[in-house]
């Protein structure tokens, strides 16, 4: 990432900003992770239990496994089955086990293999479960605070064009109270000066409209799927390739530490495919919330600043420094996130803006840090460095 110490202020804010979503979505992250892995240390409990007690040996062909694995369990085990399903809370998933767990009731009969089959399927709902809870908090503070980040940096905009202040990386706040921005020292938090800023609404109204906006914004598609339903689609995927291990063929073929070790892969694509998906959709959210909110407080320009290393993808280094009109702008054409973790930030632009300057770059080659133009773009970084 360029150095922060050396940005310009929009480009500063969009930074700093975008890492606070960033680093809420990693908390979220961590959370998310233990429910699977709780779901995944569950079923590798009762997974070992079966191989114990049936196949510890080895020995069992598949005809053999087949047959201790269709033998039918207690009615009772229907009872276990519901009480294990009744900390979901998401309407959905609880909805899904339930239409589920009907199923296997009208068979009448339950097998052990349906049993384990139907554990792994409970499980991954509850891993579905807490994932919607955490990424429906996480998206609605994302929206929330990025509606009154665009809202401040359009009045800020309007009302600091002639202040120039921002070659160090300066901090401005709004004082709600007072109605001014006070700039300060991002190091010492010292005054530097006040400006006195008239805003097109009252600040205490920001959260509101962002309030009002947020259900809509939570339910809107976008490739096809809102967030919830990414989510569902995932573990549904992920419980079917659970339920593809657990055959009297796969089980007899497979010692437990080599069935443990699947279970664990199937567990770590489901996590990384949750972590994927929550840091895309908090980007999502966070970049097309202040599109909008700057499309009603009429900006008219916005530019992409692209992360300058050398994971940065392909588009996102072509993108880097290009200026676009607001009111044309298209999620994953000209906007981002152009990608699943797009880590392309985009901030607000003025013409003839005063807020010019410069920004350190990594010289990866050297491990040198070194100055480059505020109007640069990665492929002149890119340039540099190999020069």
């Amino acid at each position: 990432m360029a150095d922060k110490d050396k940005l310009t202020y929009w480009e500063l804010r969009a930074v700093r900003n975008e890492q606070k979503a960033h680093d809420d979505a990693n908390r979220k992250v961590e959370l998310i992770t233990r429910a699977y892995l709780r779901s995944q240390s569950y079923l590798n409990q009762q997974v070992s239990n079966i191989y114990k007690r049936y196949f510890d040996n080895g020995n069992y062909t598949a005809a053999q496994a087949e047959e201790i694995m269709n033998t039918v369990v207690s009615p009772t085990e229907l009872v276990t089955l519901r009480a294990l399903a009744k900390n979901i809370t998401d309407s959905q998933s609880k909805k899904q086990v339930a239409d589920y767990l009907s199923t296997l009731a009208a068979k009448g009969r339950i097998t052990r293999l349906e049993e384990l089959r139907a554990k792994s399927y409970i499980v991954v709902k509850q891993a579905a479960s807490v994932e919607v809870e955490h990424s429906t908090g996480l998206y609605t503070k994302v929206i929330q605070d990025a509606w009154n980040q665009a809202a401040a940096e359009k009045i800020i905009g309007d009302v600091t064009k002639d202040v120039q202040l921002y070659e160090k990386g300066y901090v401005a706040e709004l004082d709600k109270t007072k109605r001014q921005i006070r700039i300060a020292d991002p190091e010492t938090g010292k005054k530097i000066t006040t400006v006195n800023a008239v805003p097109e609404k009252k600040v205490t109204e920001f959260k509101q409209l962002s309030t009002r906006y947020v259900q809509k914004a939570l339910d809107e598609r976008w490739h096809g799927k809102n967030y919830s339903q990414r989510i569902w689609d995932n573990t549904d995927k992920l419980a079917d390739r659970l339920q593809e291990l657990f055959t009297a063929q796969q089980m007899s073929g497979m010692s437990e530490h080599d069935m443990a070790q699947a279970i664990e892969k199937e567990f770590g694509a489901g996590i990384y495919n949750a972590k994927r998906l929550i840091r895309t959709e908090a980007n999502y959210f966070h970049n097309k919330t202040k599109l909008d909110s700057w499309k009603k407080r009429n900006v008219q320009e916005y530019q992409l600043v692209a992360v300058l290393d050398k994971r940065t993808s392909q588009i996102c280094r072509r993108m880097d420094g290009k200026v676009f009109k607001v009111d044309d702008a298209e999620v994953g054409t000209d906007y981002p996130p152009f990608h699943p973790n797009c880590r392309t930030v985009s901030v607000i632009h003025f013409a003839n803006s005063s807020y010019t300057g410069t920004r350190n770059a990594n010289n990866p080659n050297t491990g040198k840090k070194f100055k480059i133009s505020q109007d640069a773009t990665y492929r002149d970084w890119e340039r540099m460095i190999n020069e």
